[in-house]
């Protein structure tokens, strides 16, 4: 039963169960708690340290970046990271004891927001090695050791990535086949295999390496551990572990330095190792844990991270957007005139509440430390980079063809240089990366039916038989008969001031009325199609898709209750209320589809049959190729590559740039 969710089964054993208390886990049960979306007052330390560390990065970013410069050139120049380690910004996260800035998580996603808004690139690349790199897999997993000799180097000088990705497996972590061997002698890790799109990888000083170790089970004081064993001898299985790995050691090399369809500057590789030797000092945590570190750190990424810069590139287009269909005529008056734009600025204006909403909700969240947040997490990540990419849209719609050209094209001709067609670009690489979106939903189920799963899993498994099962029906029967009686009765709203707000209450009360109907589809959907379910992923995104507007209308709720009294306080509830009227007749849709009316399966069987070629004739008319034709051929230009100990890897020591990909320094 654990494999319900068809893909998942390899990571299975690296999940951890909910640790802690979580909004989403008990909406999926018909038991929302909105007292757990209600943040405590921030630090005043906090506030402290970010009203004197604002206006010096604004400083920093409008007088040495040059964003038109990054994209123009595909780089992001030294003097701008260097400027920034200065900054303290690639130490946000890092506690002072170790030389970071000690910012909480809203700080930081406040800080990312607003480098985002001036050049999103320049955000990933602050990101990346505070979200997934060294820092975060040490401060969780690694010890007082590792801490001491590794985080202040990569706060003030050296630049980190995360490299789990390789060719073959994409988003299926599990089936990693990169391997980590003991040697003879049980000190030394040698590693050989290769990791691909590992951002920051070329200009890293320092990697979050999973590798694969084989390794043997023992028993520690009662515990079942792993133990790696001398040159894979005897391994009674290849297991995900995390290593710190310096860029500078012989056999890394950097293959190449990956082009996107945006996101240009950004430093993504090709990583090789050739028998690459990793002390066994740099072993971060356990054998075999590695792949429970990277679920946990990815939490941050798609939590704090994605949806930061999302939101900054989001604000960064509003504005030039409403000044362009204001001033744009067409046929006597502005664009704004138009009912069209009209509404769609309206939905642009409601989505970008809705997503600072969501953002700002799991920050305050992630800053308790008392909750587990990978549900909540995995949704706004979704949330944020799939509006974003629908506002960027939307913004290019309005400015019509000044929105399909170049910002440089546009700028010689004297005209305003906002480049909306960058930011498309640019938008759907946070749809994909850190989880894309057709993975996360599956994910975000799986954790939403938990305890489904682990309360009836025997019983559905199909292990039991005879009287043990009918054992195991009484006890399902004596849980569920009251649970499911339950969801007809309302749960009141907590008594808490937002709650109570007469704008606010409805809403919730809808929420918490819909919860229940969503609970009630789940268990419908689980009863009535059994282990199915563990291929219906149309199912399984619905039920994602639910959970997520009413997390999205939660959030931007409480937010408005929240800022009740302020002078914005009538355009906020107006924007909740299109959220909420909008949101209303897809959640009815879709909880019918989860009960079984959808045209799912029929989708299904025509792509199966497109995959085995019955609508070849769709091609015809046009020279059509297969995909292996365009694999480049032997008389192509060779692909060199660079020894990562040639590669500028630390800015600060390093300031020359290294040469054109394809050479040799």
């Amino acid at each position: 039963m654990a494999s319900l969710f068809k893909g998942f089964e390899r990571i299975e054993e690296a999940r951890e169960r909910l640790t802690g208390q979580s909004f989403l886990a008990g909406l999926f049960m018909g038991r929302p708690d909105f007292s757990l979306l209600i943040p405590p007052s921030e630090p005043p330390d906090q506030v402290t340290i970010w009203e004197s560390y604002q206006p010096r990065l604004v400083s920093f970013l409008t007088t040495q970046v040059d964003p038109d410069e990054i994209e123009r050139t595909g780089k992001i120049p030294d003097t701008v990271l260097e400027g920034l380690f200065s900054l303290g910004a690639f130490a946000m996260k890092i506690p002072p004891a170790y030389g970071g800035l000690g910012f909480s998580y809203t700080n930081y996603g406040r800080a990312l927001t607003l480098i985002a808004s001036w050049s999103n690139v320049l955000a990933l690349t602050v990101a990346v090695p505070q979200s997934i790199g060294i820092a975060m897999p040490l401060m969780l997993f690694g010890s007082e050791e590792q801490r001491r000799t590794y985080l202040p180097l990569v706060a003030r000088e050296a630049i980190s990535a995360f490299a789990l990705t390789e060719p073959a497996t994409g988003s299926d972590a599990a089936n990693i086949k990169t391997e980590a061997v003991l040697d003879e002698r049980g000190d030394t890790f040698i590693v050989n295999g290769e990791k691909l799109w590992c951002t920051n990888g070329p200009i890293a000083r320092y990697l979050t390496l999973i590798a694969q170790v084989p390794a043997r089970r023992t028993v520690v004081e009662g515990r079942p551990r792993w133990e790696p064993v001398s040159q894979g001898k005897g391994a009674e299985a290849r297991v995900p572990t995390a290593f710190v790995l310096d860029m500078r050691t012989p056999g890394v090399v950097v293959r190449q330095r990956c082009q996107f369809e945006g996101c240009r500057g950004i430093e993504n590789g090709h990583l090789t190792f050739t028998n690459v030797r990793i002390p066994s000092a740099n072993l971060i945590g356990e054998v075999g844990r590695g792949l429970k570190y990277a679920l946990t750190i990815l939490n941050i990424g798609r939590g704090i991270s994605i949806p930061a810069i999302c939101l900054g590139m989001a604000k960064q287009a509003w504005q030039p957007t409403l000044d362009r269909a204001n001033e744009r005529l067409t046929f006597q008056k502005p664009l704004s005139g138009h009912q069209a734009q009209r509404m769609r600025l309206g939905r642009m204006a409601a989505d970008l509440f809705a997503m600072e909403s969501l953002a700002t909700a799991a920050w305050h969240l992630a800053d308790q430390h008392r909750f587990d947040v990978r549900i909540e997490a995995a949704i706004t990540k979704i949330y944020c980079s799939e509006r974003t990419i629908q506002f960027l849209k939307d913004a290019q719609i309005i400015f019509g063809g000044m929105g399909y050209e170049t910002a440089d094209s546009k700028r010689a001709r004297g005209e305003p240089a906002f480049g909306i067609e960058q930011l498309v670009r640019d938008a759907e690489m946070y749809r994909i990366g850190e989880g894309a979106t057709d993975v996360l939903r599956p994910f975000v189920t799986r954790e939403g039916v938990s305890p489904h799963l682990e309360r009836a899993g025997r019983y559905m498994g199909g292990e039991l038989s005879g009287f043990a099962k009918f054992a195991e029906w009484l006890k399902l029967v004596r849980f569920y008969l009251p649970w499911y009686l339950s969801l007809w009765r309302p749960r009141p709203l907590p008594d808490h001031p937002q709650c109570r707000h007469p704008q606010a209450a409805p809403l919730l009360r809808y929420v918490e009325q819909t919860s229940r109907r969503l609970a009630a589809a789940i268990f419908w959907a689980m009863l009535r199609y059994g282990r199915a379910l563990r291929d219906d992923q149309g199912r399984q995104h619905r039920i994602e898709m639910v959970a997520e507007e009413l997390l999205v209308l939660t959030t931007a709720t409480l937010r408005a209750a929240s800022l009740s009294g302020t002078a914005d306080d009538e355009s906020r509830w107006s924007l909740v209320t299109y959220l909420v009227e909008d949101a209303r007749d897809r959640i009815d849709r879709l909880i019918r589809e989860i009960h079984g009316s959808n045209r799912d399966e029929l989708a299904a069987v025509i792509g199966k049959q497109a995959a085995q070629g019955a609508y070849g004739w769709l091609t015809d008319g046009i020279i059509a190729r297969r995909l292996h034709e365009y694999v480049p051929t032997t008389d192509s230009p060779p692909r060199h590559s660079l020894s990562a100990s040639n590669i500028r890897s630390h800015v600060l020591t390093d300031s020359v740039h290294p040469p054109p990909l394809g050479t040799e320094r």
